[in-house]
């Protein structure tokens, strides 16, 4: 960890002569000033004029698990885009499955863009092998648009409309087997359909 600190602040000193640079220590997602019991690190900087300090963080063993800018110093009002990054064997065991990739231990998990601390836009999840696995969209902080789960073969397992943070319309659930009426959140029939799943692409698994 030592050792990542030390690159980082070189890379930040290169990147602007009046740049200022300092480590934050994490105890779960908490800031904490106790180093000996923190279970993750980053590194964040201001690299610019603007009021954006860019932010880099790590486990322990130095792996990066995200990414991003922040509006303040204090590291609390998210502001650009944000990447988080898992380790395979952690999602394998959390969703049951089997994906092994050639020399990588890693994966970008997760994307997305925050603007003045609240989530804008479309927030992407991945397989690990790039493939993905779910998409939605926000305004202003709320869920609104199209959103969708798809399995790793890519049929849609969940997937309809929200307004404001509410289901509304029609939704496909139960892995595409079960067609849902919602008005403004609020399940108004539900019904259970045929479907014929097929395999749509292949997994490194």
């Amino acid at each position: 960890m030592k050792k990542n600190i030390l690159i980082l602040f070189s890379f930040f000193a290169v990147l602007s002569l009046k740049a200022q640079v300092a480590p934050v220590y994490f105890y779960g997602n908490q800031v904490t000033t106790d180093r000996n019991k923190a279970t993750s690190y980053a590194i964040y900087g201001k690299l610019s004029a603007e009021n954006i300090w860019t932010f880099k963080r790590y486990d322990l063993y130095d792996n990066l698990i995200q990414t991003g800018s922040y509006e303040d110093e204090t590291l609390s009002t998210p502001h650009g885009n944000f990447n988080f990054y898992m380790d395979i064997q952690t999602f394998n065991d959390f969703h049951n499955t089997k994906f092994k990739l050639k020399g990588k231990t890693r994966f970008l998990s997760q994307q997305g863009n925050f603007v003045h601390g609240v989530e804008q836009g479309k927030w992407m999840v991945y397989y690990p092998d790039g493939n993905v696995l779910s998409t939605q969209n926000y305004v202003n902080g709320e869920l609104s648009g199209e959103s969708k789960t798809f399995d790793k073969f890519g049929n849609v397992e969940e997937g309809g409309n929200y307004i404001n943070g509410k289901k509304d319309g029609e939704w496909i659930s139960m892995e595409g087997t079960r067609k849902d009426l919602y008005d403004n959140g609020v399940l108004k029939s539900s019904i259970l359909i045929k479907q014929n799943r097929k395999e749509k692409r292949t997994t490194n698994q």
